[in-house]
């Protein structure tokens, strides 16, 4: 048998059984296998493989088997006489297989963004294009960024590749690249940031980018197209974000009777803007008063009666508790966030002196977004102005902006006059004043970019931070409070 036989038979086998074939070519994304979409034969002595798809068709001459393992092949290929390739067909639905698809694409989008760069740049050179992740610096690999140099100026860029779901950290890792290049380039002056969209994310990128001090630096918006059109976005245009508050109702909904709940001592009774009462041990709910029943449950919850509520919160006070040795448990562990926003309602003023003890909302307004593991509180001052308070037990790059994905909403329903029209702070005057924001942390667990990110926000969003004594789950016991960017 020859070897293009061979070599026919091994590429066959593959295919047939991989669950998700696909061609990963350098420089190209992936480009799956489909039935009738692809097809190998011998010709002058050699293998040639196609596929296509509605875009793209990949020719490659196949001169031999590098590698072969049950989740992928290595073949070496001839794109030119005498210039040898590599060439790996993979089955994306193994680990390794999809662990090569993404480097795959991630460097085929890498390229894509150089030839945008150049082109909307043409008198700029593009110094620096990686889709490595730099951990020292809090660079990931996801978005590929880029360094571009015209004489004694700089200019630093970032993109979100067309295959991501989440843009929303683009904003804030645009900001760490561009406060590593301003530290290493210190003979530049680089005073522009250059973040790139796929059309269909730019809403998730463009709330945030318009909220970047211009005097820090000149942040642009450009989104492109299926095609690598760019077109930059102009942050007065962009409108309102979306967000709903629904009504306020005190103390539970109306002709509902009251729910006759007996003492639990060490769980707390919350009562949500819905109208319903939610039973909670150390901020982790178990029981909900819902229309005249009771639901409990840990995530899912069922139709139950007040003994099993008064069962569960009794294994629930003895379980999640400072005192208990079993910190693996997971109903220990489980929701740190809400231990920590328990331990905020019963003391608000250890956080902030300015705030009212009551009353305080937990997710409103609400608005559609991605698990954000943080909590959101919103309460107000004796003055009459809101307060947002975000909550987080580790160490995230992201925490000011996911407090300003909130700040905008709040300050928009409060400018529209919604929380007193949907019965929101009953009796206090709100100040028609963009509210404040604090970010509640333990004092270690403030990312290392805390003060970039903050100092790089316009500076008329007025930002504090409250760090908090490693054991805060005993007791709240502020360590600093910061304005601003200053470092502790």
């Amino acid at each position: 048998m020859s070897i293009p036989s061979n070599l026919r038979g091994a590429v066959e086998r593959f295919v047939a059984g991989a669950a998700v074939p696909a061609l990963l070519d350098p420089g190209e994304e992936p480009l799956r296998l489909l039935p009738d979409q692809w097809s190998v034969r011998e010709w002058n002595g050699r293998l040639l493989i196609e596929a296509w798809d509605g875009q793209r068709n990949i020719v490659r001459k196949v001169s031999g088997l590098l590698e072969e393992r049950r989740d992928r092949l290595l073949l070496s290929t001839e794109r030119f006489p005498k210039l040898p390739g590599e060439l790996r067909i993979a089955d994306l639905a193994a680990p390794s297989g999809m662990e090569l698809g993404r480097k795959t694409t991630r460097i085929a989008f890498r390229e894509r963004f150089r030839l945008m760069l150049e082109r909307e740049f043409p008198g700029w050179r593009v110094d620096e294009v990686s889709a490595e992740p730099n951990l020292e610096e809090s660079l990931s690999g996801t978005f590929p960024r880029a360094f571009l140099r015209c004489g004694s100026q700089g200019m630093a860029a970032m993109a979100v590749p067309p295959t991501e779901d989440d843009a929303s950290g683009l904003a804030a890792l645009g900001l760490v690249w561009l406060h590593h290049l301003r530290r290493r380039e210190k003979k530049l002056h680089i005073p522009r940031l250059l973040l790139y969209a796929p059309m269909p994310r730019g809403n998730d990128v463009s709330y945030r980018a318009a909220l970047v001090d211009p005097g820090h630096v000149q942040c642009h918006l450009y989104i492109y197209d299926e095609r690598d059109r760019c077109s930059c976005i102009d942050f007065a245009d962009i409108g309102n974000a979306e967000s709903t508050l629904p009504p306020c109702r005190r103390p539970v909904e109306p002709n509902a009777e009251s729910p006759e709940v007996p003492f639990l001592g060490g769980v707390e009774q919350v009562q949500q803007a819905d109208g319903s009462l939610s039973l909670r041990v150390r901020g982790l709910e178990f029981a909900r008063w819902t229309a005249g029943r009771w639901t409990c449950g840990i995530g899912r919850r069922k139709a139950c009666s007040l003994e099993t509520v008064a069962a569960m919160a009794v294994e629930l006070v003895r379980t999640r508790s400072e005192s208990n040795a079993d910190r693996a448990n997971p109903l220990y562990s489980q929701h740190p966030e809400g231990w920590l926003e328990s331990m905020v309602r019963q003391a608000p003023r250890l956080i902030d002196p300015m705030l009212m003890a009551a009353p305080m909302y937990g997710q409103v307004p609400i608005f559609e977004s991605r698990e954000r593991g943080v909590v959101d509180l919103l309460g107000v001052e004796h003055t009459g102005r809101l307060v947002v308070l975000e909550l987080k037990t580790d160490a995230d790059l992201q925490l000011p902006f996911q407090a300003l994905d909130y700040w905008v909403r709040v300050r928009k329903h409060l400018h529209a006059g919604d929380f007193e029209r949907l019965g929101y702070f009953p009796g206090v005057t709100l100040l028609r004043q963009d509210p404040r924001i604090v970010l509640v942390a333990p004092s270690l667990e403030f990312h290392s970019t805390s003060e970039a990110l903050i100092g790089a926000i316009a500076p008329q969003i007025e930002i504090a931070r409250v760090g908090l004594a490693a054991d805060w789950r005993r007791e709240l016991r502020p360590m600093f409070r910061l304005e601003g960017a200053r470092r502790p």
